[in-house]
């Protein structure tokens, strides 16, 4: 896999695809820059370094909102988001996931087609396309209720 370099972008480029913050969405201009690991998580080089390789987060200058990118790009897993959203994010792939990954189990399906099914479900109990759907750009309330909807479909 060719590793992408942020420095290789002018920042003109990077803010260009930069993501936007889901915290300061609608409280004026914020700047979202591209910074290293060690930035975000010093102290972590296991969440942010793999093979000798930097991984690229996506922060927010005014309020430090931030999310990650895939393995090898700065393609953002979300949008950037601080604690109490990130605490949310973290409850509704904990209520999810489990649900569509026992599905690819018993019925033998990829985990992307288990996963995609899954995420359509979600978004039809959430009222919300399926594009529009992903835990990742969710704000802290839609994430607590897919925490609901979850525990509902559990207990059904």
């Amino acid at each position: 896999m060719i590793q992408v370099d942020p420095r290789d972008f002018t920042p003109d480029a990077l803010r260009k695809v930069a993501p936007a913050c889901g915290e300061c969405t609608g409280q004026g201009a914020s700047v979202v820059e591209l910074v290293g690991g060690s930035v975000v998580y010093p102290h972590r080089p296991d969440l942010w370094q793999k093979d000798g390789v930097d991984r690229w987060w996506w922060r927010c200058e005014n309020c430090g909102a931030y999310v990650g990118t895939h393995t090898g790009t700065i393609n953002p897993l979300g949008t950037p988001c601080g604690p109490e959203t990130r605490r949310a994010r973290e409850a509704a792939h904990a209520a999810f996931d489990p649900m569509w990954r026992k599905r690819m189990e018993l019925s033998g399906l990829k985990q992307s087609v288990a996963r995609g099914r899954g995420y359509k479900w979600l978004a039809k109990q959430m009222g919300l396309t399926r594009k529009d759907c992903h835990i990742g750009m969710m704000s802290a309330e839609q994430a607590w209720r897919v925490v609901e909807i979850c525990r509902a479909r559990e207990a059904a």
